[in-house]
């Protein structure tokens, strides 16, 4: 999702070449397929590209999945992102390394700042700050988030999913216990813009301002979108047979960012709003017509 909306956004302003293990065809960029496991491959095309800045956005994000199959999720969050750190240094490009909230056990209730200590409690959440470590000991870019929005390809963001749900008329039980702080990934995109505009390097949370519970988000949600069709009903997460421990508190302050840029980033409820505002204007059928899969 966030490589497809990221390549839709800039594609006026920027030269795009992405990598895809699906055939992408779109107007206004390159995208070439084979699997990111294929180093050579993946040499020989950033060398041919050349690119000023790589932003990293492939992973393993299924956390379930990523306990079950833990070689596979340390080859994509980890010794991928370390290949790829090694890539940039050698062209002279500057990476972005998209990472998560999971880096955090969720034990502490305030805002996690990017100096906090992290602890996963799950096999995500550590591939993916193995992923940092190697990001940053070669003085890269680190964007530690929690994105949703609109999808190229026939899948769900978390707001797609409650939506589409509501409408099928589907009950929907949603964690009063767990928060997090989301941001729609077209605010992402443009604070990455400006992040590299600057020339920072480090961490930096890129994330709405506030926190706010699964449940809450799908409340305001249904609200906003005018949605009278299935219900959202209160559920916790200890209820629920995940196959990996969750964190529970996941909210990030993004003081750091926001005084770094000199920007206000719209809270969560602001998020859903505006949301709601894109698929008013039809972003959504925008960004599926431009994006042909194949």
């Amino acid at each position: 999702m966030l490589g497809a909306n990221i390549a839709y956004l800039l594609k006026e302003r920027c030269e795009i070449v992405g990598v895809d293990k699906v055939l992408f065809r779109a107007d206004k960029i390159k995208c070439e397929q084979f699997d990111l496991l294929d180093h050579q491959k993946l040499r020989e095309s950033i060398r041919r590209a050349a690119p000023d800045v790589l932003v990293h956005t492939a992973a393993l994000v299924n956390v379930d999945l990523c306990e079950e199959e833990q070689d596979l999720a340390y080859q994509l969050n980890t010794e991928l992102t370390a290949f790829l750190a090694k890539i940039c240094d050698e062209i002279s490009c500057k990476m972005v390394y998209i990472s998560t909230d999971a880096v955090f056990d969720g034990e502490d209730q305030r805002l996690y700042r990017e100096e906090d200590i992290t602890h996963p409690v799950n096999h995500y959440g550590k591939t993916k700050w193995m992923g940092e470590e190697e990001v940053l000991k070669r003085n890269h870019l680190v964007v530690r988030t929690n994105i949703y929005g609109f999808n190229v390809q026939d899948k769900c963001s978390f707001g797609e999913w409650i939506y589409q749900s509501l409408q099928r008329g589907e009950i929907l039980h949603m964690f009063t216990d767990i928060d997090f702080s989301p941001i729609l990934v077209n605010d992402l995109t443009e604070v990455i813009v400006k992040l590299l505009e600057e020339d920072v390097k480090g961490i930096y949370h890129v994330c709405a301002s506030g926190c706010i519970s699964k449940y809450d988000f799908g409340t305001y949600l249904q609200s906003i979108f005018f949605l009278k069709e299935g219900r959202i009903e209160k559920s916790q997460s200890d209820h629920f047979p995940f196959k990996a421990r969750r964190s529970k508190h996941m909210g990030m302050s993004n003081k750091k960012v926001r005084e770094t840029l000199g920007l206000s980033i719209p809270s969560p409820e602001e998020s859903i709003e505006r949301f709601y505002q894109l698929f008013c204007d039809g972003y959504h059928e925008e960004l599926k017509n431009w994006g042909r899969l194949s």
